[in-house]
């Protein structure tokens, strides 16, 4: 990030630390925004229709004679239900997005009975869906709208809703402010160029650590790494079920990808300054506690040697540094590892950029998905 970046995204946490909806909001991020939107939208109708007629709800001959807006309803975020309308089924995510397995679970079984329901994804950060949608696995349809085009809709009714209610209004427009701070945040920080680093400059989490925002902000990026390996690997994805998600450790993010159950399972993890291949046991005698056990993964994932080779990781990033743990000539492969079922091998690899961290994961999710058939098929061999 150049220095004048600095400077902006100073303005912006400040303007957010000054910001008493901010303040309010921080205890429960997502549940603030949800419970605030469902206020306004039962009590206000003008703000639900626009927002009904901005998402193109469509018109239904059934629903209520009333408003109904429901919260946390059997795990749903809002159901929003107005007269002569289908029901607006929305999932609220601000500084993050669901895993869509979730959001597969959430169309295919638990819509308890809504007539023909449109389902929204709200979300600061873009999940890469190609057309903005995500159609789940028997066919159900998933839309992406971003918390700006949520900020742009309705932002219009301010007028009405001061006439209605001057107090409401006041802290509605204090509300979209808030967004569209957010909204810049995340576009200054949050989705880095390709030649960005995947981790934030230091200076910068200095920067967002008043706001308690650094280690949010770093998921963010981690992110937005994982939805472009994603879409480089949609074929891969959709045929295979490969897992490519992002997770936190001790502040840290991670980005991490592995093949699909049944068998011995491989993958890799960018984290802490480290690229890792990995071996997951999978249930049987190398899944537990405890030496043997380890011992037993670890002969497991050395019949895989061909596996833990980072010569194609090399030629991406150049020579950061030897592998770990080191091995003496001609001796066995050794493994660093996790119980209960986790072992790999790590070569240094710091500042990468996110087009580094695309081309990794791209080529070795595919290295992985190689290795797991050739387990695969020796699995069904020796089980037959």
């Amino acid at each position: 990030m150049p220095g004048g970046s600095f400077a902006r995204l100073s303005d912006l946490v400040e303007s957010l630390t000054g910001d008493v909806v901010f303040a309010m909001s921080r205890g429960s991020k997502e549940l603030f925004h949800s419970d605030t939107l469902a206020w306004y939208v039962e009590h206000h109708p003008v703000l639900g229709e626009a927002l009904l007629d901005a998402w193109q709800i469509p018109e239904s001959g059934h629903g209520l004679g009333r408003v109904r807006v429901r919260r946390e309803w059997r795990n749903l975020d809002l159901v929003v239900e107005y007269p002569g309308r289908s029901p607006l089924v929305m999932e609220n995510k601000v500084f993050s997005l669901p895993d869509t397995d979730q959001l597969d679970s959430y169309a295919d079984g638990k819509l308890h009975g809504l007539d023909r329901p449109v389902l929204v994804l709200l979300s600061l950060l873009d999940p890469g869906w190609p057309g903005r949608t995500w159609t789940t696995p028997a066919g159900t349809a998933w839309h992406w709208r971003g918390y700006d085009e949520l900020a742009a809709t309705l932002r219009p009714c301010l007028p009405e809703l001061r006439g209605a209610d001057r107090f409401g209004a006041d802290v509605f427009e204090r509300w979209l402010g808030l967004i569209g701070t957010l909204v810049d945040l995340s576009a200054e920080v949050g989705t880095p160029a390709d030649s960005e680093p995947l981790l934030l400059p230091a200076e910068a989490a200095a920067i967002l650590r008043p706001a308690r925002l650094d280690a949010t902000v770093q998921k963010m990026r981690c992110l937005h790494a994982t939805n472009r390996i994603r879409a480089e690997l949609a074929g891969e994805i959709e045929r295979e079920g490969i897992l490519v998600r992002t997770a936190m450790s001790r502040g840290q993010g991670i980005v991490e990808m592995f093949t699909a159950c049944p068998g011995p399972g491989f993958g890799w993890q960018i984290q802490e300054g480290q690229f890792r291949l990995v071996y997951l046991t999978g249930t049987g005698p190398g899944h537990g506690k405890g030496e043997e056990r380890r011992e037993v993964r670890e002969g497991q994932a050395r019949a895989y040697g061909d596996y833990f080779r980072f010569d194609r990781a090399r030629d991406l990033l150049g020579d950061t540094g030897p592998e770990r743990p080191g091995v003496a000539p001609h001796q066995p492969l050794t493994f660093n590892g996790f119980a209960p079922d986790f072992v790999y091998r790590s070569i240094p690899a710091p500042d990468l950029t996110i087009e580094q961290v695309v081309d990794l994961g791209v080529t070795f999710a595919r290295e992985a998905l190689k290795a797991h058939a050739d387990a695969f098929g020796e699995v069904l061999r020796v089980d037959s």
